[in-house]
């Protein structure tokens, strides 16, 4: 499967801001006959309305592919030129992790100049962002497992790439009654058991990984999906944030704040995630495309809806909301049936 985004050659613009002063609105403005050469360029500012007083990174993306990332001067002001016309998602975010990133997206038309205005807003809980890595606590790396008990572990793993769950929650099983201490395959048997319905159980085992070490990543993470399994949407961003506070680099779990917001009808930070998890890539995170179309679907804008749908089925022909995404199609084409 083609990944969901691929990261293209990072551009650094420098450029210097004259007098001008920046209108705050989002309709484009025209400012120039020039059809090659459109450009956005607006200014970050702190919730207070007055300026940032530091760099804040600013990411130009299509949704599903980065184009380029720059930095705002000191005063929080960015610009970029020489721009088609075309869709494109403006995300801000600062580096100290204090504020939540801030997406927008803009129908940039030829030769034209959109001006915009990225509030920041406070993040409830400070995240640190960390390279994209696979998370293994420091309580895992200590662990002496038994050999036997390994050996468990790594067939359940192979079961788990061919989609067998019950073969791997069979394994991982045995890993745990050989070790019982052994976290990460108690996490793993909690994922299987996730998949397989049974979230009383699947709860179980991440609480017992928890207690034994509460920074565990994946533990926080899929104690986040057993409360989406229950609809309780607010108590799974509460496990999902804390999961982003030990590794935000982690794509899946903007994905599933996303997926949460979404659910709540926060439509804005709910895209902004969305958009968020395909920009940091992963095959994975193809699954916001398919709730970015839900989402534009909802707001009534039908061709982003369609190209989004499209994204997903393109990307995931085999993927698990296939028969969903493909009944969204049909809806989006025929919106008044």
């Amino acid at each position: 499967m083609r990944r969901a985004v691929c990261a293209s050659t990072v551009i650094i613009f420098s450029f210097i801001f004259g007098s001008a002063s920046f209108a705050q609105d989002l309709e484009p403005k025209y400012r120039t006959a020039d059809t090659n050469n459109a450009v956005i360029q607006g200014r970050v500012t702190l919730p207070s309305g007055f300026n940032l007083e530091h760099y804040a990174r600013i990411t130009l993306s299509t949704g599903q592919s980065i184009l380029s990332s720059i930095y705002t001067n000191k005063s929080g002001e960015f610009q970029m030129r020489n721009l088609s016309e075309g869709i494109y998602y403006v995300v801000a975010e600062t580096t100290d992790g204090v504020f939540e990133p801030v997406s927008r997206r803009v129908e940039l038309g030829r030769g034209l100049m959109v001006d915009l205005n990225l509030e920041l807003h406070e993040r409830k809980a400070q995240h640190i962002v960390l390279p994209t890595t696979r998370v293994i606590s420091a309580a895992e790396l200590r662990q002496q497992v038994p050999p036997n008990a390994k050996k468990e572990y790594e067939l359940g793993l192979k079961a788990v790439n061919k989609r067998n769950f019950l073969q791997a929650a069979s394994h991982f099983e045995q890993a745990v009654n050989i070790y019982p201490e052994y976290l990460a395959a108690r996490n793993d048997l909690g994922a299987q058991y996730l998949k397989l319905k049974r979230i009383d159980d699947a709860e179980k085992h991440f609480e017992i990984v928890l207690a034994s070490d509460p920074k565990n990543f994946n533990a926080k993470f899929n104690m986040g999906l057993v409360q989406m399994e229950r609809r309780d949407y607010n108590g799974a961003l509460a496990f999902l944030y804390q999961a982003i506070s030990i590794d935000s680099s982690r794509a899946v779990a903007h994905l599933w704040i996303g997926i949460a917001k979404l659910e709540l009808g926060s439509m804005q930070e709910a895209e902004s995630s969305l958009v968020r998890s395909l920009l940091m890539g992963g095959d994975d995170c193809v699954a916001a495309h398919y709730h970015l179309a839900r989402l534009y679907l909802s707001r009534g804008d039908m061709a982003d809806a369609s190209r989004s749908v499209q994204a997903y089925l393109q990307e995931a022909p085999r993927g698990e909301l296939v028969a969903e995404a493909k009944e969204l199609a049909k809806r989006i084409q025929t919106p008044n049936e």
